[in-house]
């Protein structure tokens, strides 16, 4: 009876235990988002700022060095990195860009999302073409592989 008390203790502990460290792993997951959304909050309030009065002209006009979407009105752009881009890879905006010189090509990470862009709209374009898909609006975007990371998982957990 005593070893059987002395196992149910331990299976206690060691469970309460991994509810904790699970906790902390939450909170800090949290916490680590919490601090991206506020990091692009402002961001985003910034440009808001600076595009003022322009936002419907089209983003080529109002932003440097711009390469795809050039037609898409400028808070449009705004959106689709803040609720797009950052939340499908979990990053805030100097992941891809120098805020300092946001049209500044110096991170690959900005390379790579241009690249991934054309790969996506690829994959569409075959997606159209497959007959036996149900859906009309089948489609991919950064959030099918990415799920909020930045590495994209390779294999099932």
């Amino acid at each position: 009876m005593k070893n059987l008390i002395s196992l149910f203790v331990f299976s206690l502990v060691i469970f309460s235990l991994v509810l904790i460290s699970e906790k902390s792993a939450f909170n800090k997951t949290n916490s680590d988002s919490d601090s991206v959304e506020a990091k692009k909050k402002i961001y985003i309030d910034a440009l808001k700022e600076q595009i003022k009065g322009k936002e419907q002209l089209p983003s080529e006009t109002v932003f440097k060095d711009l390469q795809m979407l050039k037609e898409m009105p400028a808070e449009k752009i705004l959106s689709i990195m803040d609720k797009g881009f950052s939340n499908s890879l979990g990053v805030s905006c100097e992941h891809c860009h120098n805020t300092e010189d946001w049209a500044s090509n110096e991170k690959k990470e900005k390379i790579i999302a241009r690249e991934m862009m054309k790969l996506s709209g690829q994959i569409r374009n075959m997606i159209s073409n497959i007959k036996e898909i149900d859906s009309e609006n089948a489609s991919v975007s950064c959030y099918t592989c990415h799920r909020g990371q930045i590495i994209p998982a390779t294999k099932p957990n």
